[in-house]
């Protein structure tokens, strides 16, 4: 006979529970309406545990500490919750904050990916040069690593914020309820800080990248440094340093004017110049040329934006820096004089340099016959820049030219992370090369052949650029110099590219080479080139760059300093 359940007995049972039940609940927590105060401290959890790889990844390495790893990063991620929740609580209000919670999760993203792709720190430096990077140079910077943490980190909260109802509450809850939260996030971060001094400060004294790593602090502190600062601080007054500038005794006794042609190098390493006895020869053609090259050069800063307005500085690095007005620069006190002054750009532009010369880019021929040969994606190669070049002087007033002419060439050269597209095929002697912009993805070898490759087709370039300047003895009294405006990482303690804080950031970074041909300019005004060869291994910097073109072009200012010429020692008489 069948066993039959009653149905009174059936009733009595306990109900299966209901397959989907833990799936509403979930569904019902994820979307349950939240406070903008609750949203807030969400996110920050969020972030400080997923966008802050490079923090946790930088701690492993921290020098000079013994204790435990797992109770230093528990340290930090206290410091850095109580930030990022303080950071998040300024825009904890109920209404219209969904969009500024987008751009700062996007903002901590890209900011993950960077500092663990290239090793490189995001500070006030950075950020201006994000802004003033060419379009060009930004979709290098593209990659699948970049889609990859902007869905890793910003899209799983994106989708959980725009379709979460915020609750809201009348003005004055919503302004205590944000207080309360502000309130206690300072309490607890001042709390954490006093009581890990002690433990922590070793740690931060001796790896100073570390306050530059809390994600997106840091960020959101440089953006506020670079957009807001500026807004509450004075504009610096102008103070002109042309006054006094003239021409020196060589115009009047010397038969041709002087053409000097000044070439503001890129991301160039003095250690990877062949010149300065670096294993492989990466400058043969400059090599042939005989040309001077000095071997230990420091730059103003660790990119284009702080190198380049330094550089062309009367005041020097540290002068510059702390300067409480602007100036003009050495072009204004050359063009002052009476000079015809160009400058041409292969590059993001001047940096402010050339705003009062006259300026030009190779963006202007790239529908030439050479701009369809050398270009390629929209980026040239440097050797556009000679192409037309006597045309372009021939446009510069006639009567400045009569007296000389100073020609500024601003290369791409090695320009990262696609250092692939800075080298023509006949220069790219070392193989293989790295092809892709996830630098950490290359092997060591290959990274380095594909930037000593860069470095190949600038030693070409400049090699063209002595032949095109020596074609024209006839015409000019002719000189060379050659200085670039930064170094750059190749992976050398997990850094990459350029731009680390000049306080923290490697010799790599800020050693550059400098090289000079002399040539009949040199004899113009005194110049012994053999007694230069005896001070190739002497320290120069940046700062020596303003009174050394003065000097080589005979031109008088009371700006000059004789002790920042780096040519003073081996000058005698004129010829």
């Amino acid at each position: 006979m069948p066993f039959v359940i009653s149905g009174a007995a059936r009733a009595a049972l306990p109900s299966p529970p209901a397959a989907s039940s833990w799936r509403q609940r979930c569904v019902a927590l994820w979307r349950a309406p939240r406070s903008p105060q609750a949203i807030v401290c969400v996110l920050a959890a969020w972030l400080v545990l997923v966008a802050n790889g490079a923090l946790w990844a930088r701690l492993g390495q921290a020098d000079g500490y013994n204790g435990s790893l797992v109770l230093l990063r528990a340290a930090f991620a206290w410091l850095a919750l109580w930030g990022t929740v303080l950071l998040l609580g300024l825009t904890a209000w109920p209404r219209g904050m969904k969009p500024a919670w987008t751009v700062l999760l996007v903002v901590a993203a890209c900011a993950q990916h960077f500092m663990l792709a290239y090793g490189v720190v995001i500070d006030g430096g950075m950020v201006r040069n994000v802004l003033q990077t060419h379009a060009s140079e930004s979709a290098d910077l593209w990659s699948p690593g970049l889609a990859a943490h902007l869905l890793l980190v910003a899209g799983l909260p994106l989708a959980w914020l725009w379709q979460v109802p915020v609750r809201r509450a009348g003005a004055w809850r919503s302004l205590g309820r944000t207080g309360a939260l502000l309130l206690g996030a300072s309490a607890l971060l001042l709390l954490g800080v006093l009581g890990l001094y002690r433990e922590l400060a070793p740690v931060v004294r001796n790896n100073m990248a570390l306050r530059f790593a809390f994600n997106p602090v840091s960020p959101v502190l440089a953006v506020a440094d670079v957009v807001i600062k500026p807004l509450l601080r004075r504009p610096r007054p102008f103070v002109s340093i042309t006054a006094g500038a003239e021409l020196g005794a060589s115009y009047g006794a010397a038969a041709r004017p002087p053409l000097l042609v000044l070439v503001v190098g890129e991301t160039a390493r003095a250690d990877h110049f062949g010149l300065n006895g670096y294993a492989r020869d990466t400058t043969p053609e400059l090599a042939r040329r005989g040309v001077l090259s000095w071997r230990d050069v420091r730059s103003c800063g660790t990119s284009t934006l702080q190198s380049v307005p330094c550089m062309f500085s009367h005041l020097g690095r540290e002068a510059f820096v702390r300067r409480a007005a602007n100036h003009d620069n050495l072009l204004d006190v050359l063009r002052q004089a009476g000079l015809a002054v160009l400058w041409l750009d292969n590059q993001a532009g001047c940096k402010g340099v050339c705003e009062r010369v006259p300026s030009a880019s190779t963006e202007d021929a790239q529908d030439t016959a050479a701009g369809r040969r050398l270009c390629e994606g929209g980026e040239c190669l440097d050797e556009l820049m000679l192409d037309g070049l006597d045309e372009r002087i021939a446009a510069l007033p006639e009567a400045r030219r009569r007296r000389g002419v100073v020609l500024v060439l601003h290369q791409m050269g090695s320009h990262g992370p696609a250092y692939h597209k800075r080298s023509s095929a006949g220069a790219k002697a070392f193989q293989p090369e790295c092809r892709t912009h996830a630098l950490a993805d290359c092997a060591r070898e290959e990274l380095v052949n594909v930037y000593d490759n860069s470095i190949r087709e600038t030693d070409r370039f400049l090699a063209h650029t002595l032949d095109w300047l020596r074609a024209r003895q006839a015409r000019f009294d002719t000189g060379f110099l050659y200085l670039s405006d930064h170094g750059e990482s190749l992976g050398e303690m997990g850094l990459y590219l350029h731009g680390m804080p000049y306080a923290v950031a490697p010799e790599a970074q800020k050693r550059v080479p400098l090289v000079a041909w002399t040539g009949p300019l040199g004899k113009r005004t005194g110049i012994d080139a053999g007694c230069l060869r005896g001070t190739l291994d002497a320290p120069l910097t940046h700062d020596h760059l303003y009174h050394t073109v003065l000097a080589l072009m005979d031109v008088r200012s009371p700006t000059y300093r004789p002790g920042l010429d780096a040519f003073a020692p081996c000058r005698g008489s004129p010829a």
